[in-house]
């Protein structure tokens, strides 16, 4: 009787730290969305990386080093689950495949997870 009551105690203990460690991990998660008006949307990453996603979309706007895209809804870095544009960051190490692009140009840009665009065309 002792023996069942301690297997059953184990086992209640190790389903609790399970259950806390995978909640811990969800909060986790949800505490790193910010959705495309908060401040941490406007920290793109300015270096080139791993490309992680391609887009198509509209130029809306260009605020220095960044282009405003409009296109499908977008669900990448600096645009919110249901938003259809997205924050791009466009450095000197951009590859800028067909030239320079201004506001209402059509692109398609190749993006690092941070938002950076490793080419642009």
């Amino acid at each position: 009787m002792k023996k069942i009551g301690m297997t059953s105690m184990m086992a209640l203990t190790l389903a609790v730290g399970i259950t806390g460690a995978l909640s811990t991990n969800l909060v986790w998660a949800e505490a790193e969305y910010v959705p495309s008006s908060g401040p941490k949307a406007q920290e793109l990453e300015t270096k080139p990386g791993p490309a992680f996603t391609t887009i198509d979309g509209k130029v809306s706007k260009i605020e220095g080093n960044i282009y405003v895209v409009e296109g499908p809804a977008y669900n990448a870095i600096g645009g919110g689950a249901n938003s259809n544009e997205v924050r791009v960051f466009v450095g000197k190490d951009t590859k800028k495949i067909s030239g320079e692009k201004r506001v209402g140009d059509k692109i398609r840009a190749e993006l690092t997870q941070g938002g950076f665009a490793n080419s642009i065309q």
